[in-house]
């Protein structure tokens, strides 16, 4: 018994830092990893929810637009008779960066505040909605641009935007 109280075996002091130094490193690695992949976890979460009030929001305009009756004005400057929100409707975008309706009545959201993400997360950092015609035929162009409140990540219309016919171009 008195021979293993003696014994010289075991770790030195210099050992035990050596491992202790590389725990810590490599506990440093893991945390960066974890850092990088929850950063791209959220950018591509944000990129997919851009996409999806972009689509959301053209679609909800391709459709107030394509029935549209009354539509005076030319290029970017014109109202129409909505279904949805009145008579002498325009379009534009407020101080939030959300698309409303305006017309004599006062303004309306397209979409619901909901759609741009919890606190405002997400917001239309341009639109152009330009009116045309050939003959009895009118058509309106949408372009948008949906950006993250910081600017980092954003989607747009393609080059050229969307076009709509409009179904009801006559007056009642």
């Amino acid at each position: 018994m008195r021979k293993k109280l003696n014994s010289e075996s075991g770790l030195t002091l210099v050992e035990m830092l050596c491992a202790v130094i590389i725990l810590i490193l490599l506990g440093l690695l893991l945390n960066t990893g974890l850092q990088m992949a929850v950063r791209s976890y959220r950018d591509l979460t944000a990129q997919s929810e851009v996409e999806l009030l972009l689509s959301t929001a053209v679609d909800a305009l391709a459709n107030d637009l394509r029935y549209a009756r009354n539509v005076n004005g030319s290029g970017t400057t014109f109202t129409y008779d909505s279904d949805s929100y009145g008579e002498n409707t325009g379009l534009g975008v407020d101080g939030k960066g959300q698309i409303v309706a305006k017309n004599g009545s006062g303004e309306k959201r397209i979409l619901s505040t909901g759609a741009y993400g919890a606190g405002g997360a997400y917001k239309v950092a341009a639109m152009e909605i330009t009116l045309g015609s050939a003959g009895d035929e009118i058509t309106f162009t949408i372009a948008l641009k949906v950006e993250t409140s910081d600017g980092r990540i954003s989607a747009g219309t393609p080059d050229g935007g969307v076009s709509v016919r409009c179904l009801n171009p006559k007056k009642d």
